[in-house]
């Protein structure tokens, strides 16, 4: 679909009465971009692998399996979350906006889970202490059903964060920062920030492409360059799908405003095709000030620790 076709549509369905609903629905049932695969389960869990060669290569193991643990927008399918309790964690807290999750997915979750952490191939194999048993089917919560392995869910979590300063060792945010503007984003890290202990870390992924439209797919991936910040916010973004254009600056910004130090900052490169694009993309104004390796970034992934 043209991906100016689809904003368009994202528009007139946030201004809808029920268009939210519609939303959910359509992703629930006719895209199934919400229903936990295999593919999504182990690209997620991917992500968490990174993470944790990176914490091995920094010898900081204990600070994830012995720590206090945030995940900062949940999503709809706790598949790190599984990973680090696989790996020795008890204590996590699963926050997000809006309570996507829900029984069928979190089953569905550590179905796929199981499926991969028993396969001989897989990478992570060798650092499993144990697998979460079997959901009880009697049990509907998402909240019951995450509590036996150490996990407690807040959705929407309001004021929670506040409420226990200097309480964890690790906060995890994957994919979802790019969906945040950025004045609400130097709040949101202050208040990370303040609910780290002493030496903890933020680790986050963010996609920088793919604008309306899948990451994977390359033709139109810098298409959002084009557009002044009055365009892009009167005629594209909308409630509904909110994207940024932050770049790798942006958020080194950000993070030093919160009082962060960095000790990763990994930009996901551009090859050759994408470059090529980029080329012939008629970059608006507004973007002068980053270089052109900023621009061309697919994505970043970072490490910063609470001095």
């Amino acid at each position: 679909m043209n991906w100016l076709l689809k904003s368009a549509q994202f528009q007139v369905l946030s201004l809808l009465p029920g268009g939210t609903r519609f939303y959910n629905y359509t992703q629930e049932h006719i895209t199934r971009s919400t229903v936990a695969s295999f593919q999504r389960v182990a690209q997620k869990v991917q992500v968490g692998l990174d993470f944790w060669n990176w914490l091995r290569r920094e010898n900081q193991i204990e600070q994830l399996t012995g720590g206090r643990l945030l995940d900062l927008g949940a999503g709809w399918h706790p598949s790190i979350p599984l990973l680090w309790y696989a790996f020795g964690n008890d204590q996590q807290t699963l926050v997000d906006v809006f309570p996507n999750m829900d029984a069928s997915k979190v089953r569905d979750t550590f179905k796929f889970f199981h499926t991969l952490a028993n396969d001989s191939q897989w990478a992570g194999r060798e650092f499993v202490k144990r697998l979460p048993e079997a959901c009880d089917p009697s049990v509907t919560g998402v909240a019951a059903l995450l509590a036996p392995l150490g996990m407690e869910y807040h959705a929407p979590y309001h004021d929670l964060l506040p409420k226990r300063p200097g309480q964890y060792d690790i906060v995890i945010c994957t994919q979802v920062l790019q969906h945040i503007p950025k004045p609400v984003q130097v709040a949101i890290f202050r208040e990370l920030y303040a609910c780290l202990k002493p030496g903890g870390l933020f680790h986050a992924t963010i996609h920088f492409v793919g604008q309306f439209r899948s990451p994977n797919v390359r033709p139109g991936q810098y298409e959002h360059l084009r557009y002044s910040p009055e365009t892009w916010e009167k005629w594209i973004n909308s409630s509904l799908m909110s994207f940024n254009r932050l770049k790798g600056p942006d958020y080194q910004e950000t993070l030093a405003q919160a009082g962060f130090r960095l000790r990763e900052f990994k930009l996901t490169a551009a090859s050759e095709a994408d470059r090529a694009e980029l080329k012939r993309i008629r970059v608006h104004p507004c973007f002068s000030r980053y270089s052109e390796l900023d621009l061309a970034a697919r994505g970043v992934s970072f490490v910063a620790e609470k001095p």
